[in-house]
Formats: C-alpha cells, sequence, structure tokens
C-alpha cells in the first residue's frame, strides 16, 4: 500500500500515457472562447503508427473538425506543418503567413498551440512538442505572446 501511494505521488508529474483504439485517432481541437479540449475521433489504418500517424494527425488538425468549425480555433488558413519525430519529442516546422505575423489574440494563440499538442501527444511515444517557424528556433510567433523556444508539453498548458 505504502509504495502505491509513494508512486502516486511521484507519478502524477509525468504526462498522462494516451491509449487510442486500434484504428482511431483523437484530434483535439479547442472550443473558441474557452481553454476546453473538443476531441473529434477519426478512423485510421490501425497499423498507422509513428511518423505516419503524426503527419495524418497534423493533416486532420489544419483541416479542421467536419462539423462545427466556427466554434474551434483553428490555425489560420495557409498554415502548413511538417513533423519530425526524434525520441519522445515532436518537432514542428511551421510554415505560412503565420511565421510573419499573427494578430488573433493570446486566447487564440495559446489554443491553437494546445490543440497542436495534445492532438500530437495523443501519438504513442510522443510526449514533447518542438515548434519552429519557416526552420528556425524563435522565442515566439512574430506579434505573438506564447513561448516557443522550448519544447511544449501538457503540463505546458495545466493552470
Amino acid at each position: 500500500m505504502a509504495a502505491m501511494l509513494a508512486c502516486a505521488a511521484g507519478c502524477a508529474k509525468k504526462p498522462a500515457q494516451v491509449v487510442q483504439a486500434p484504428g482511431h485517432f483523437t484530434v483535439d481541437f479547442v472550443d473558441a472562447g474557452t481553454e476546453a479540449l473538443a476531441p473529434v475521433e477519426y478512423t485510421v489504418d490501425p497499423n498507422l503508427r509513428g511518423p505516419g500517424l503524426a503527419d495524418y494527425a497534423v493533416t486532420q488538425l489544419l483541416a479542421g473538425p467536419s462539423t462545427g468549425r466556427d466554434a474551434v480555433v483553428l490555425f489560420p488558413a495557409g498554415t502548413t506543418l511538417d513533423v519530425s519525430l526524434q525520441g519522445d519529442m515532436a518537432t514542428v516546422d511551421l510554415g505560412g503567413p503565420l511565421t510573419k505575423s499573427y494578430t488573433g489574440g493570446a486566447e487564440d494563440e495559446s489554443a491553437m498551440f494546445k490543440s497542436l499538442t495534445y492532438t500530437l501527444t495523443n501519438v504513442e511515444g510522443i510526449a514533447r512538442v518542438q515548434v519552429l517557424l519557416a526552420g528556425k528556433k524563435r522565442a515566439a510567433l512574430p506579434g505573438g505572446h506564447m513561448e516557443l523556444d522550448e519544447p511544449l508539453t501538457r503540463e505546458s498548458f495545466a493552470q
């Protein structure tokens, strides 16, 4: 019993392991005007894993849900996200107009990166997301507020 209590205290800091049902993948959008996740489940090839699943995930994230698009925060049109994996980290190279100027406000900016981080950490083995802007590590989006020079985790969005 004592071992279980000790683990409970020490294990609380580790990110929860996300387990996707075979053939299913969850993309976590964020409801507009809130910080609440709006998960949308997609059917995928059950053999799709690792880099292929990460690419699929960001493609769906950029496309947005098939219904209720106005209810969630989406990346601006023209945004590109290229993903590579190394160990437990996904590196996302962000491209498009967002790398030149961001005027959407701190809440929407946080929501975009929360949805990106939660979605990619739904891929087995990914715990951190490093964002690059046009191939370079930057402190923040031009005009943005969110710190992007260190990897993002689910804990980055904890309150």
